[in-house]
This record gives structure tokens, C-alpha cells and sequence, in this order.
């Protein structure tokens, strides 16, 4: 049976979820060896450092860093990166990636959960979490425990769904006008949606992203910049000419460095404040 929604899920149960090859296989067909998407991909990093602004063989947190793609472009900017996930199968593809790219000095690879890291306080001169606190019914626990490991000073990338964009409104319509499987759950901290892979709990959380700013200066951490990523997720769009399109539309959108409201994708671009 489905774990109820909103019901407490631990990293246990989460384990079971993500060790399935099959969501890794389709997230990878979605959002990775798409041309396109990659070089989107390559200049969505290159702002983001450039906004960071660290010193060389800076440290790095990947949290839930998946097959590596994102680690290895930490490392190509001259910094050491340690990637984290929750599932022993991605690690070991990511692991044969960086080999292969002879990047292995650089970027190290552990698993576990976010909720509850192994690493000592102030570890990190910065964290990266892309598109992964979605997917953890116990976000904040997560978040805190990035904010644990950054050191005073660090700085912090959170990439999120945002609740006020358009795609929100639209999938909102829609499952007015249609059933769907999975339950939505409204919380204070965004839309949460739960279904199940086989048998095993799964949620997609589209956030309220000032609930995430203010959550992040609980834990010390001050939002110095909010910026658009996606203005579509193009998860939504099927393979081939219609989801070029949409990939260079977001493309286009982030160029222009448009408002990120309306925007699917967002980023949140913070420090860690020195004690007092």
C-alpha cells in the first residue's frame, strides 16, 4: 500500500524508491545526452559560478548529485567536489563517468541521505542542490543539514520548482479538468504531489520558494539573489522537436535574465553568515 501522503517517510523508504534503475534511466533520457540541454546546461553552471565567486580548489557539496553531470562541471571550473546521493546504483554509474573524464582526483563520490549527512560542520566552502529537495518529503531536515556542513562565509545553490510560475497554474488546471494519479497535497511550503513506484513512496514538490528563503535564515543562511533557471520543465514535453523548442525557449528566458515569478526553475543563490 502507498505511504499516506504527508505521512512521515524516512530515508529508509526513500532508499527503496530511488535503488530502482528504472527512475534513473528516465530521468537521464529527460534531462541528460540532449545536446541542447547540455550546452543549457553548461551556461545555467557558468552564471552561477560567476555569481559564487570562490577561490580555486574550492570544496564543494553535490547534494543529490545523481549520474555526476553536475559534478564534474563543478570540477572543470577548478574546484574539488564530494557527490552525495541516496542511491548506490547512480553512484556507481557517476563513479565510471568521472574515471572516464580522469577527473577522479577532483570529485569523490558517498552515499547517503541529505537528512542526515556524516560530514562535520563547516566542511564545505559550498553547496550545490539542483532539483533534489523536491523529492524529500523532509525537506527541512535536509536543508539544515546543508546549512550544517557549509562553512561560515560559503555560499549556497538551491535550484527549485517555484509554485507561482505558469506551469504551476497550468498543471493546476488541469487536474481540474482530469483525474490523475497522483495526490496533491497543498502545504504552506508549496504543492506536494505523491504517488507511488511500485510500491514504494514517491513525492514531486513544486515549493514556495519564499517558504525556502526563510527556512534557509533559520539555518544562518542569507538569499543575496533569486534567479529564473527553466521556464518550463521539459519533463512536460515530449522527445524531439517540441521539447528543442521549449529547451530553447528556456534558453532564451534565462539570456534575458527575465523575473524568475513566472518561472518553473529557480535558483537561490545564498551565503552563510559568520557567528556573531
Amino acid at each position: 500500500m502507498m505511504q499516506e501522503p504527508g505521512a512521515k517517510v524516512n530515508a529508509t523508504m526513500l532508499k527503496g524508491t530511488y535503488a530502482r534503475s528504472e527512475i534513473h534511466e528516465s530521468w537521464e533520457s529527460v534531462y541528460r545526452h540532449n545536446p541542447l540541454q547540455d550546452k543549457f546546461n553548461n551556461l545555467m553552471m557558468d552564471r552561477i559560478m560567476a555569481c559564487l565567486d570562490l577561490p580555486p580548489h574550492a570544496l564543494f557539496l553535490d547534494a543529490g548529485c545523481g549520474i555526476g553531470d553536475h559534478s564534474l562541471r563543478i570540477a572543470r571550473k577548478g574546484y574539488r567536489c564530494v557527490g552525495v546521493d541516496l542511491s548506490q546504483y547512480i553512484l556507481q554509474r557517476a563513479e565510471r563517468k568521472v574515471s572516464e573524464c580522469g577527473l577522479s582526483s577532483e570529485v569523490t563520490f558517498s552515499c547517503q541521505g541529505l537528512e542526515d549527512l556524516s560530514f562535520k560542520d563547516a566542511t564545505f566552502d559550498a553547496v550545490h542542490c539542483r532539483g533534489v529537495l523536491m523529492h524529500i518529503p523532509a525537506w527541512k531536515n535536509a536543508l539544515a543539514q546543508l546549512c550544517r556542513v557549509l562553512k561560515p562565509g560559503g555560499r549556497m545553490v538551491i535550484v527549485e520548482s517555484n509554485h507561482t510560475s505558469l506551469e504551476a497554474m497550468i498543471v493546476l488546471l488541469i487536474r481540474q479538468l482530469t483525474t490523475r494519479k497522483s495526490k496533491l497535497i497543498r502545504t504552506p511550503e508549496g504543492m506536494e504531489f505523491w504517488s507511488e513506484k511500485d510500491g514504494n513512496p514517491f513525492v514531486a514538490r513544486i515549493a514556495n520558494m519564499k517558504a525556502v528563503i526563510e527556512c534557509l535564515k533559520t539555518y544562518n543562511v542569507s538569499t543575496t539573489m533569486r534567479i529564473s533557471t527553466e521556464f518550463w520543465d521539459i519533463n512536460r514535453f515530449p522527445s524531439g522537436i517540441i521539447r528543442d523548442t521549449a529547451i530553447r525557449f528556456n534558453r532564451l528566458w534565462f539570456s534575458l535574465r527575465l523575473p524568475p515569478f513566472l518561472s518553473v526553475g529557480n535558483a537561490i543563490i545564498g551565503q552563510k553568515l559568520n557567528k556573531t
